[in-house]
C-alpha cells in the first residue's frame, strides 16, 4: 500500500470509499491492511479525545482495527471524572481483555528515572498488546504531545469535534501536507489549541499530525488515514 497522505495528499490507503466492489473491494482492503501493518506495525500512535468529540462505541472499533495491525495505541482522554474513559476502556474490553486505564500520574510513575528505558507506560503497552487509555484532567492536548514524544509515535490524531479544515489553507482534505514552518505563520489567527499542538508535536519529531473533525462521523480515525483525501488537517515532519 502507498501511504498517500505522506506522499501526495491526505489520505492513507490509495482508495475512495465508494471503489468498493462486493469481491474487489474485500480483496483491495485485505491488501491495503497488509501493506499498512508492514510500514507502521511496532509504531506508536497516539490519540487525544473528549467527551464531546466521541462516540466511545463507534470510535472503539477503529481503535481495534488499528490494534489489529500491530500498532500501539495510546489515547489520552480530556476529563476530570471517570465517564469517556471508563465507557471507551470498556467498549475496547467487550470480547476480550483490550485495554488498560490510567491516570495522566500513574503514566508519570517512575517512567522517567532510567534515560536511557521505556517510560512505564510505554511497556505496559507493549508487552500486553494493550490499548493505553489516559484520563487527564488539566491541559490533555498537552498531556497527549508529552506521549507522543516519549514514545516517538508515527502519528498524532487530535479529534476535534468542530474543527474544520477549511480554517487553515494548507493540509486540508486532498492536499499535500505542509511541514510545521508552513503552518506556523496561520495560528496566530486560527485561534486553535489543537493546532498549535500539532506544530509542537512535529517540531518535537512526531512524523505525522492529523487534527480531524468528529462531529456526525462514527469512524472519524478511519474515514481520516484510510481514504483518499481523508476529512481533516494532516500536518508532516
Amino acid at each position: 500500500m502507498t501511504d498517500n497522505r505522506s506522499m501526495a495528499g491526505p489520505g492513507i490507503a490509495g482508495i475512495a470509499v465508494d471503489d468498493y466492489g462486493p469481491d474487489d473491494g474485500r480483496v483491495r482492503v485485505i491488501q491495503e491492511a497488509i501493506t499498512y501493518s508492514r510500514r507502521f506495525g511496532g509504531s506508536w500512535f497516539v490519540v487525544h479525545a473528549s467527551e464531546s468529540s466521541v462516540d466511545p462505541a463507534a470510535v472503539s472499533q477503529d481503535l481495534l482495527l488499528l490494534r489489529s495491525l500491530g500498532i500501539n495505541v495510546a489515547v489520552v482522554v480530556c476529563e476530570p471524572g471517570l465517564g469517556l474513559a471508563e465507557d471507551l476502556r470498556r467498549a475496547l474490553n467487550a470480547d476480550d481483555l483490550t485495554a488498560v486505564g490510567l491516570s495522566w500520574e500513574e503514566t508519570r510513575s517512575g517512567d522517567i528515572a532510567w534515560r536511557h528505558k521505556q517510560p512505564r507506560w510505554q511497556q505496559i503497552g507493549e508487552s500486553g498488546s494493550l490499548i493505553v487509555v489516559v484520563r487527564c484532567a488539566n491541559d490533555s492536548l498537552r498531556a497527549a504531545l508529552e506521549l507522543g514524544i516519549e514514545c516517538a509515535a508515527a502519528k498524532l490524531l487530535l479529534l476535534e469535534e468542530d474543527w474544520d479544515p477549511a480554517r487553515l489553507p494548507v493540509g486540508g482534505p486532498g492536499a499535500p501536507a505542509p511541514s510545521a514552518d508552513v503552518v506556523r505563520p496561520y495560528l496566530a489567527t486560527l485561534g486553535s489549541a489543537a493546532a498549535v499542538i500539532a506544530v509542537a508535536a512535529v517540531e518535537a519529531g512526531v512524523s505525522e499530525v492529523h487534527i480531524v473533525p468528529t462531529r456526525g462521523k462514527a469512524h472519524p480515525i478511519l474515514l481520516e488515514i484510510f481514504t483518499d483525501a481523508g476529512i481533516g488537517t494532516w500536518i508532516g515532519a
